[in-house]
């Protein structure tokens, strides 16, 4: 049976594990996917401070068979709270049976009962299907290019 849960310190290795899968697939990230101590402390990060965001997992029983990271913010063309969706992957073993369809389901429902607006995404150009799953649950593009600025 499915079901989604809020992650704990519990599961930092399981969600490393599909960061590692995630990240592995993406151009951009390909690189990094290996830096499991930069993980580690990101992820610790995101649990100690719930109030900028939160970790979900999609889980079979009890095993770990997806995550995602929602991101919280304020939009001043929403006027009100917003969702940066991000790191949603769910384990290679689970896709093409729905689960990723619920997860994302489960995802926009945790949304609409916390009162957020609107959900963003970016997704890797070159994934076909991801971009075709994105598309299927409803998600439109957007005229907005993606840059980004490494501030080191």
């Amino acid at each position: 049976m499915l079901t989604i849960a809020k992650a704990g310190t519990e599961h930092l290795e399981e969600m490393c594990l599909l960061l590692q899968e995630l990240f592995g697939m993406e151009q951009d990230f390909a690189s990094a996917a290996a830096n499991l101590d930069k993980q580690r402390a990101g992820l610790r990060l995101i649990l100690a401070h719930p109030e900028r965001g939160q970790l979900l997992l999609l889980k079979r029983g009890d095993k770990v068979a997806g995550m995602v990271n929602l991101v919280f913010a304020f939009s001043t063309f929403e006027g009100g709270p917003v969702i940066m969706l991000e790191d949603f992957i769910v384990a290679a073993e689970e896709r093409r049976q729905g689960s990723g369809r619920f997860f994302m389901d489960g995802i926009v429902a945790y949304a609409k009962e916390r009162g957020f607006l609107r959900i963003t995404l970016l997704a890797d150009a070159e994934n076909a299907r991801a971009l075709h799953f994105y598309e299927a649950a409803g998600y439109e593009y957007s005229n907005m290019r993606c840059l980004r600025l490494a501030v080191k």
